[in-house]
């Protein structure tokens, strides 16, 4: 049953975050923070992603019969992202929804708010990164709060840093005084000082490739957070396969390093087909591949759902929904994916 591998996968990924040995900012230990189920088309895949969206959101949207997960009392928050050419996602748009769903925790996430100002100051002058929200969608579904909190970040670093004047026009002032108080290590903005990559991300350009980076400065701050306000972000991308194709690969290694650089948060993938990460013959193609990046997503090329929790497979992260016997009554779907 499709719930089962990822409670199973939720479970493993929590310990493992939550264990001494673990440190969000290395960037070179393998990566077991991402599950795939792939299958042919209308099979059900993105109904799976909704019900599995449904059930993390909360117990009272969980069947009874899928039981209580070894996991239960950790805040889970699920954000689902359709990457279809129909809905007109763009990569800002990823990164924007990431930020968005976070502002349910009620607080500014300097380092990243920061350098998202900037980005978008950079790159759509002149345009309300507020009206953006509002426009597509994203203010609707998450609420206001995220234009708030990443203001309230600007307000606070200036004090910090005691600039004149109002920083809603000044960012790149805001800024540029930021990275020189982080290169001199001062007092100031010790908050910040903890996040070793901030300084270099604040003066590289801030273009696309820049923006891709940014992940990582998100789940830094989610490590900082006090113990009571720990939650672990799931992020559902779903109809992947409408990110290019094998040849153009482009979307999908901004993709992919969101995925490396957010160790500490959960990827649920769900399209036609399985990802080639774990390939050893894409280098160049893409940011971290191989068996050693991706050791669950290496072998074997495709198990059936329910088989994959048993030996030999064990942790296996990539599963073929191609055949839904079973398994269908467990998500509600049908063969031609309908409830």
């Amino acid at each position: 049953m499709q719930w089962e591998l990822v409670a199973a996968a939720l479970g493993d990924h929590l310990r493992q975050i939550t264990g001494a040995a673990f440190d969000v900012e290395d960037l070179e230990r393998p990566r077991h923070n991402v599950m795939v189920f792939h299958g042919v088309g209308g099979i059900g895949k993105t109904t799976l992603s909704r019900k599995l969206e449904a059930a993390l959101a909360g117990a009272d949207q969980r069947p009874a019969q899928w039981g209580e997960p070894a996991w239960s009392g950790k805040r889970i928050l699920p954000v689902r992202i359709d990457l279809a050419r129909s809905a007109g996602t763009s990569f800002e748009d990823v990164v924007l929804t990431i930020r968005a769903a976070l502002a349910e925790l009620g607080r500014p996430l300097p380092a990243f708010d920061i350098a998202l100002r900037r980005y978008w100051e950079s790159q759509h002058p002149g345009e309300s990164l507020e009206e953006y929200l509002r426009r597509g969608g994203l203010g609707a579904r998450f609420g206001k709060a995220m234009p708030q909190q990443m203001q309230s970040a600007l307000a606070d670093v200036a004090q910090a840093l005691l600039l004149p004047g109002t920083v809603g026009t000044a960012v790149g002032a805001l800024v540029g005084s930021l990275t020189r108080a982080l290169r001199e290590h001062r007092q100031t903005v010790r908050a910040l000082a903890g996040c070793a990559r901030l300084a270099d991300l604040l003066e590289a350009e801030a273009d696309l490739e820049a923006l891709s980076f940014y992940p990582h400065l998100l789940a830094w701050e989610l490590a900082q957070l006090p113990a009571d306000k720990h939650v672990m972000p799931v992020i559902l991308l779903d109809t992947f396969e409408d990110v290019g194709d094998r040849t153009h690969r482009d979307l999908e290694r901004l993709i992919q390093r969101v995925v490396w650089l957010m160790p500490n948060c959960f990827f649920v993938i769900t399209g036609r087909s399985r990802l080639q990460w774990a390939d050893a013959a894409l280098p160049g193609q893409l940011d971290y591949t191989g068996p050693t990046a991706w050791p669950g997503l290496a072998l074997p090329a495709a198990v059936p759902a329910a088989r994959a929790a048993q030996p030999p497979y064990g942790r296996v992260r990539q599963v073929l929904i191609g055949d839904f016997t079973d398994c269908a009554v467990s998500v509600g779907v049908t063969r031609r994916g309908g409830p």
